[in-house]
């Protein structure tokens, strides 16, 4: 509403000519102004989506890493506790290592050697050293050769000299003639023999990088002064270390035990984040995980791909109703010659205001549907009729059509928060349910409502309207997410029972022979669980299981290598379902066992053939083990506890048939299992 101009009466100037009035010199601005929200308004959506996009994407690699980082911990310290046990076993008998007393004390030492270390797949040799420095025994773990001359390289002898008695000592990474390697040792008391090992310092880093979340992620372990000891991708030459002022570095010396940082990868300095762990009960050692910063990105953009598809139409839309909005304003401003034209363009600009609307319902899945309280009829756009799956003839139904659908289980709390919105004690209301469509099939439906008039005297609800949408999908990801964790419970529990069942059916003539029967099977176990969770409890490749359960007993063929390794398989692509997996690992570990003590690989020339074969006509996998060039096999005269296991894992667990014959050649073992206890099914 307009005042009058103080000059004129009735449009009529006091000079008698017709009044003008002046034309708002405030038209360009207001342009401005309007163009101005229309930029700034999606621009600031835009960022704010950005950065909380952004903010999600390096919270989740900060929880990745520093989950990494911590597993990796913990895989390093039960490691080195390996380890040191099987030293200070070594070094019980100390004059029996200072001086043996022939070669054939020697040959008896060195076979007890490696029978300790024989699980240990990252060891490549024991070295021990007397109290005076002198070495007395090399013990070659993969050649399974005589004494060497080498001794350990880095500076393990120095680093023996400051750790005190009972505790590990680390010394930094060292190039031998062919690969890296890297030295632990262990001292019983400072004028005692030490036992020193020297690991393979590129399977260390491979063993730590299948801990971590993504393929492109590196992983190391370092010494709190800086020397990186192994790492992944792995390294030719010892890298320099860490100096003194990396930000890591200063967290750790200020005492810090684990944390995230962004930093700088050592040799080329291009930028990554890091987190890192401290090794609990080894505390100078530290693993540190890191993520490329242009993965990040990449994720990041990833997550933005969805947000700018919105927007940036959005943002387009916005400066064209601008521009519309302008050319009206234009418009209303020169068309003065009457109240119908107004009202026509008005009406218009409604129009489109209604058709910008449902465009914006039709592009966010949302039906709307409007009921009178005084019909109770229920009047519904097509969206709403298609969710509800009832017939196109009927968008108007009575509202018990609607409430009789409800599932039994959610239909007396829908009714409840519709009866309060009718009786006006609540201005909304948001529920989510279970509707059954005309087809039989159960949707689950988001309901919003809302009162759009009431009566003006007394305040009771006339018109109820509101929108529904189809959300099936999104109960459906959190079933499944469900499923998954009781799933992993559920895994975590049979582990504990298979953990059992080992030590109650391993039996052992001394102790540590008990010990080593139960170590070798739980870290068969173990590989099994390491797969599985790599897998996502989903199965597991059969070659894959095979690898890693024979991998402590030797090396497979490799196509693209001359060298010949202890174990050939021959076999197609083929999945384990998730619950057969750890059995079968099992039996895997318990065949290897038998043919290491008793078979082909209990002499250099061993070797073992593992082939499989998927038959669909009689629903059966068959696999069969073949030992060549072993000793001479007897028939056995008696039933060992390996021989039970395999036996009462594969026909009790698995439900298959196991068949054992000792030709002249070699053990060979027939396993059939069917294929619906083996295979996985598809996903």
């Amino acid at each position: 509403m307009t005042m009058d101009n103080p000059a004129t009466h009735g449009g009529v100037s006091r000079e008698g000519m017709p009044a003008l009035a002046p034309r708002p010199r405030s038209s360009a601005w207001r342009l401005w102004g309007l163009l101005a929200a229309a930029l700034l308004l999606p621009a600031a959506i835009l960022g704010t989506g950005a950065w909380g996009a952004w903010h999600l994407t390096w919270t989740e690699t900060e929880r990745d890493l520093i989950r990494g980082a911590d597993v990796n911990a913990n895989y390093v310290r039960l490691a080195i506790e390996s380890l040191a046990r099987t030293a200070e076993r070594l070094t019980v008998d100390t004059d029996r290592i200072e001086a043996p007393p022939s070669d054939e004390g020697r040959a008896a030492l060195r076979n007890r050697i490696l029978d300790m270390v024989r699980e240990q797949a990252l060891v490549r040799a024991v070295v021990i050293i007397g109290a005076s420095g002198r070495q007395l025994l090399h013990v070659d773990v993969r050649l399974n050769a005589g004494p060497s001359a080498d001794p350990p390289g880095g500076d393990i002898e120095e680093a023996l000299s400051r750790t005190p008695p009972g505790q590990v000592a680390v010394g930094r990474a060292y190039r031998s003639a062919a690969d890296m390697l890297l030295a632990l040792g262990w001292r019983r008391a400072p004028a005692g023999p030490a036992v020193i090992f020297v690991l393979d310092a590129a399977q260390i880093g491979i063993a730590l990088a299948r801990h971590t979340d993504s393929e492109t992620d590196s992983v190391a372990l370092i010494r709190d002064d800086g020397q990186i000891l192994a790492r992944q991708p792995s390294f030719d030459e010892p890298l320099p270390p860490f100096g003194p002022e990396r930000p890591m570095m200063q967290l750790l010396a200020a005492g810090a035990s684990q944390g995230s940082l962004m930093g700088a990868t050592p040799r080329d300095g291009y930028p990554v984040a890091i987190a890192f762990c401290r090794v609990e009960a080894f505390p100078h050692l530290v693993v540190a995980v890191g993520r490329r910063r242009t993965d990040i990105l990449e994720r990041w953009q990833q997550v933005m791909v969805p947000l700018l598809f919105v927007g940036l139409p959005a943002l387009f839309a916005l400066i064209g109703l601008t521009l519309v909005v302008r050319r009206q304003q234009d418009a209303l401003e020169t068309a003065l010659d009457g109240l119908e034209q107004r009202v026509a363009e008005r009406t218009n600009s409604l129009r489109e205001g209604e058709e910008r609307l449902r465009l914006a319902v039709d592009a966010g899945q949302l039906g709307t549907w409007e009921t009178e309280l005084r019909t109770s009829q229920s009047t519904r756009s097509p969206r709403s009729i298609a969710i509800l799956g009832f017939r196109p003839d009927l968008a108007t139904t009575p509202v018990d059509d609607w409430s009789s659908r409800i599932h039994p289980a959610d239909r007396r709390r829908v009714l409840d928060a519709w009866d309060r919105l009718v009786a006006g004690r609540q201005a909304v209301y948001h529920v989510e349910y279970r509707f059954l469509r005309a087809d039989g099939s159960w949707r689950w439906l988001d309901s919003t409502g809302a009162v759009v008039r009431a009566d003006p005297e007394t305040g009771k609800p006339l018109r109820l309207a509101g929108t529904i949408q189809d959300i099936t999908d999104r109960h459906a990801a959190e079933e499944r997410r469900e499923l998954l964790t009781q799933e992993v419970n559920h895994r975590a529990r049979n582990a504990l029972a298979i953990v059992q069942a080992i030590l109650r059916v391993t039996h052992a003539a001394t102790p540590a022979e008990f010990v080593q029967l139960v170590e070798g099977r739980i870290a068969a176990l173990a590989r099994a669980q390491s797969l599985l969770a790599a897998e996502g409890w989903s199965g597991a490749p059969l070659a894959t299981l095979i690898t890693d359960e024979l991998a402590p007993f030797g090396t497979v063929d490799q196509p693209d290598s001359d060298d010949g390794g202890r174990f050939h398989l021959e076999g197609p692509a083929f999945r384990v379902r998730s619950e057969a997996v750890q059995p079968l690992g099992m039996v895997l570990h318990e065949l290897a066992t038998n043919a290491a003590k008793h078979g082909a690989l209990s002499v250099p020339e061993g070797r073992v053939a593992v082939r499989w074969a998927v038959d669909e006509v009689a629903g059966l996998l068959r696999m069969r083990w073949t030992e060549t060039d072993g000793p001479p096999p007897g028939f056995p005269t008696r039933r060992g506890v390996g021989s039970r296991v395999i036996e009462t894992t594969v026909t009790g667990q698995l439900g298959g048939v196991v068949d054992r014959r000792w030709p002249e050649e070699g053990l060979t073992c027939d396993i059939s299992l069917p294929l619906a206890r083996a295979r996985a099914g598809p996903g």
